[in-house]
C-alpha cells in the first residue's frame, strides 16, 4: 500500500522555516535602510545649507541687506523671493533656522562688532542629527545644542575705526 502526499499547499514546518528565514533578511536590511536614508537627509541638509547661502548672498546684492532672524521651520522675511518654489524650512526629520546675529565683544583694547549668519539644523532623530553634523561639520564652523546643530554661513568681526 502506498501513501500519497496532498499536493495542495505547505506543511506548518515549511512555513516556519520561511518565516524564520524572512525574519534574519529583516534583521539584517533594516537597520542597513536606515542609514541610508540618514545618509539621504544629511545629503538633503546639505543641499539647503547651500541653498539657503545662495538665496542670503543673492537678497544682500539685490537689498544691501541679510535677513532678519526668523523663528525655527520659518522662512525669513524676504528671503522667499530668492529660495526655489516651495522650498521649505521644516522637513521629515529636521527643521531649519535662520540665525542673524549682531556680536559685540569687549574683551580687548577696542569695542569690535559685526556680524554672523549662522543656520541651525535641528533634528528630530540623535542618529540623523549625528549624520548631519558629520555631513556638514568639517566643512563650516559649527557648535551643537543636543540635536541642534548651527553651522556658520559668514562671520564679520570689525575694529573701531
Amino acid at each position: 500500500m502506498t501513501r500519497h502526499r496532498a499536493a495542495d499547499g505547505f506543511t506548518l514546518i515549511e512555513l516556519m522555516i520561511v518565516l524564520c528565514i524572512i525574519s534574519v533578511l529583516l534583521r539584517i536590511a533594516l537597520p542597513a535602510y536606515a542609514a541610508i536614508r540618514r545618509d539621504s537627509y544629511a545629503s538633503q541638509a546639505a543641499g539647503d545649507l547651500n541653498t539657503i547661502r545662495a538665496a542670503a548672498f543673492a537678497q544682500y546684492a539685490a537689498t544691501g541687506n541679510f535677513a532678519p532672524d526668523a523663528p525655527v521651520g520659518v522662512v525669513p522675511a524676504g528671503m522667499g523671493a530668492y529660495l526655489p518654489s516651495g522650498f521649505s524650512f521644516a522637513r521629515p526629520l529636521y527643521r531649519l533656522d535662520w540665525d542673524n546675529y549682531v556680536v559685540s565683544d569687549t574683551s580687548g583694547s577696542g569695542v569690535t562688532s559685526g556680524q554672523v549668519l549662522a543656520l541651525t539644523v535641528a533634528a528630530t532623530d540623535s542618529l540623523a542629527g549625528l549624520q548631519i553634523l558629520h555631513t556638514l561639520g568639517a566643512n563650516c564652523t559649527h557648535w551643537s545644542v543636543g540635536n541642534a546643530h548651527t553651522f556658520v554661513i559668514q562671520s564679520s568681526l570689525e575694529s573701531p575705526k
